[in-house]
């Protein structure tokens, strides 16, 4: 499916609340932000957030849009300010937009983009163990198993074990 991705509006936030709300079955599991009855005004409160962020440069979200203009979710950079430290990537998709390849072009067309940067050789995506189409996803994009650690991701039933990954620059980028 052919779609783009952008930051998020404000015009957005009624679609990006629904969105949520219609895709409880896969969100709540791993997502800890999503719950019962999400609002407009959080998704606007959010995208806000995201706003400044990409601001201070410290991450860069966007939403993923259909041709036609529908919401089908959101991906999203994250800059560490520690130098040995990699950018990490997250996503989702709407429930009812899953299984179409989106979220793993997503994850593919923002390491391209961070990877334009010189100081970036890796990208990192932390699923956890049991979130298996999110371990799709990751994989699928490229992205290389690096090892399993406890508690990085911590869900509202608490810690759980997190499959690390990376996905690297390819040395062609830098010619």
């Amino acid at each position: 499916m052919d779609f783009i991705m952008r930051p998020f509006e404000d015009a957005d936030a009624v679609d990006f609340a629904q969105a949520v709300n219609q895709s409880l079955d896969t969100l709540l599991p791993w997502m800890t932000w999503a719950h019962k009855n999400y609002t407009v005004d959080e998704a606007r409160l959010w995208f806000h957030l995201t706003k400044l962020q990409r601001q201070q440069g410290v991450a860069d979200e966007l939403g993923l849009f259909a041709a036609d203009g529908r919401l089908l979710g959101g991906a999203g950079l994250r800059y560490s300010s520690q130098s040995l430290s990699p950018c990490s990537v997250g996503y989702w998709v709407r429930s009812s937009e899953q299984r179409q390849g989106i979220a793993s072009e997503a994850v593919r067309r923002l390491a391209e983009k961070v990877f334009r940067q010189p100081d970036i050789n890796v990208v990192e995506i932390l699923v956890a163990e049991k979130n298996i189409a999110s371990r799709t996803v990751a994989e699928k994009a490229g992205a290389t198993t690096i090892t399993t650690r406890y508690g990085l991701i911590v869900l509202d039933s608490g810690p759980v074990n997190t499959v690390i990954y990376h996905l690297y620059r390819n040395s062609e980028d830098d010619d």
